[in-house]
């Protein structure tokens, strides 16, 4: 029974411990902490003014002018208890003469160049418009989104880790 049980715990070990290993964007790994991740990316500072995701996980780290597929990003690193467990891309784009969707365009290329052809996609344009395409590598959840705001759009790429014993993420839908 004692083997069975120091079997379980390392079982739940060796998982956890994978997980901390996925990387996530920019040579940052899940469950880096804040002094591992500016080692990494010693151009990142902390921001005068750190946002705040929706679970509580706060902005630790952030640089600013990353580019991706020949545009300009903000990158911002959020931490939850101590670990980083997400990495946000985001760029306000003009969406006059849909360089906003250009973006979006060239970075969704980007990103199947990177990681293969998308696990999905998702596109709504009433009553404003939204579009979601996405990726899984290995345990790495990686989401391209546009949302329009008004004149201009936030294009955004979203790196996160999706725990061994997390349940799917939530899809909100609205059919009228």
């Amino acid at each position: 029974m004692k083997t069975v049980i120091h079997l379980t715990i390392l079982a739940i070990a060796l998982q956890a411990s994978a997980a901390s290993a996925q990387a996530l964007w920019g040579g940052a790994a899940y469950g880096m902490d804040l002094a591992q991740v500016q080692a990494k990316v010693p151009q990142a500072r902390v921001p005068e003014s750190p946002d705040e995701l929706a679970g509580g996980e706060s902005e630790g780290l952030r640089v600013e002018g990353v580019e991706v597929a020949g545009h300009r990003f903000q990158a911002s690193y959020f931490f939850a208890g101590g670990a980083l467990v997400q990495v946000d891309l985001v760029q306000r784009a003009a969406r006059a003469g849909r360089a906003d969707l250009q973006v979006f365009q060239d970075v969704a290329a980007a990103l199947e160049a990177q990681h293969g052809a998308p696990a999905g996609s998702t596109q709504q344009d009433e009553p404003f418009e939204r579009r979601r395409v996405h990726w899984q590598v290995a345990d790495t959840q990686v989401a391209l989104l546009l949302f329009q705001l008004g004149d201009a759009s936030l294009v955004k790429v979203v790196y996160q880790v999706q725990p061994p014993d997390a349940p799917p993420p939530v899809r909100l839908r609205s059919d009228g």
